[in-house]
């Protein structure tokens, strides 16, 4: 037998640091090298094969028992995407799904949701909900605010004087789009006294929710216990490859199978995401009141100016320090005055180590690269970078 020749790649060069994304991108090659290796893991270590099929099997149910001890809730199913999991959280509390968008059906006949305008379903789904699945999104409060109780309440008791009711109430914790604005202890009871008495389940898109857990000073399963249901993301402040959890009691994550094969979030295994999503959920769920004490000792500021100059003087950043102040914008010609641009600011672990020095010297440098603004700002709001 001849023999094959295995050609082995050149290792990649390391990624500059990024003080403000929590986990680099990784290539290829090395995620699926850490896939395996947990594979290998768990198998000497006695838990079977890693390999799910169709979401059954018994290392998946393991780790998915895992995530709802941790979180204080009585089961979980695992999901490839958040997007699916909160649609089939949806459905279930809806019984079902509307007769489509287009239809004739009144409005508040619909399968109806209440959420706020700045949600993730709203933003960044195409619609789905509404032109997949023929829900109404009631989109109440203010698009510059979180979510209050007021809010809810006042349209609670709107539907209720006309025999209709939502069937739950979607509350982001924390607002990504608002800066990760979240509410108050006081005012999440009060969500939960609301959900009790309109009978209503409440449900929180937790894609962030461990990041702004030591916040709120509870033990997670506390915190956890004032929604009926919740999703949480492996991908973001874990660094898993991509992965979710709906969270809930035994009958709405038995429904919300049936609804993940219906929405195509079935695939015949998700072990290499799921492998990877353990790791990462094992590895760094408890860093999390670290980074938030090392996140309150950073200055946050508004970037003003054209977005091309903000990004040239982070690459000269890059080329000077090897640090990478953002990765990249995500909204531009915003604000008052639409001379604005943001970047969304995450620490992950290895961020607790890096010196203050190094976030004051690379913004420093930052904003010397970038030079005078028009109108003579420095483009910056009210603030130098401070230590």
């Amino acid at each position: 037998m001849t023999p094959i020749a295995l050609t082995v790649a050149p290792a990649l060069a390391p990624q500059p640091l990024c003080l403000g994304t929590a986990f680099p991108r990784r290539p290829a090659s090395e995620v699926l090298a850490d896939a395996a290796e947990a594979a290998a893991a768990a198998e000497v270590g006695g838990e079977g094969d890693a390999i799910d099929v169709y979401g059954r099997g018994a290392w998946l149910e393991s780790f998915e028992s895992e995530v709802a001890s941790e979180f204080g809730k009585e089961s979980a199913l695992f999901f490839p995407t958040g997007v699916c999991a909160q649609l089939a959280a949806l459905c279930v509390y809806a019984g079902g799904v509307g007769r489509g968008a287009g239809d004739l059906m009144p409005r508040l006949s619909r399968p109806s949701f209440i959420v706020q305008a700045t949600s993730h379903l709203l933003l960044h789904e195409e619609d789905a909900a509404r032109q997949l699945l023929g829900f109404t999104p009631l989109v109440v409060g203010a698009k510059d605010r979180p979510l209050s109780p007021a809010d809810v309440e006042k349209e609670m008791s709107r539907l209720a004087a006309v025999g209709a009711r939502p069937c739950c109430i979607l509350l982001e914790v924390p607002h990504r789009e608002l800066g990760c604005e979240t509410l108050r202890l006081d005012e999440l009871r009060e969500m939960r006294r609301l959900a009790v008495q309109y009978e209503v389940p409440l449900h929180a898109d937790g894609a962030r929710l461990l990041e702004v857990a030591p916040h709120y000073g509870l033990p997670l399963p506390e915190l956890c216990r004032l929604f009926d249901s919740l999703y949480v993301s492996f991908y973001k402040g874990l660094g898993g490859v991509t992965g979710a959890m709906l969270l809930g009691s035994p009958t709405v994550t038995r429904e919300a199978a049936v609804w993940r094969r219906r929405l195509g979030g079935n695939p015949f295994t998700v072990a290499p995401y799921a492998l990877s999503c353990r790791a990462a959920f094992r590895a760094h769920r408890g860093s999390f009141d670290a980074r938030w004490r090392r996140l309150q000792q950073l200055a946050h500021v508004y970037l003003r100016g054209d977005a091309a100059a903000l990004d040239a003087a982070r690459d000269a950043v890059l080329r000077e320090r090897g640090v990478r102040v953002y990765s990249r914008l995500r909204g531009a010609a915003v604000g008052p005055e639409a001379d604005e641009c943001y970047f969304e600011l995450t620490l992950g672990p290895r961020h607790l180590e890096v010196a203050d020095a190094v976030y004051v010297g690379a913004w420093r440098a930052f904003f010397a690269a970038l030079g005078p603004q028009p109108g003579g700002r420095k483009g910056v709001g009210d603030a130098e970078p401070q230590s």
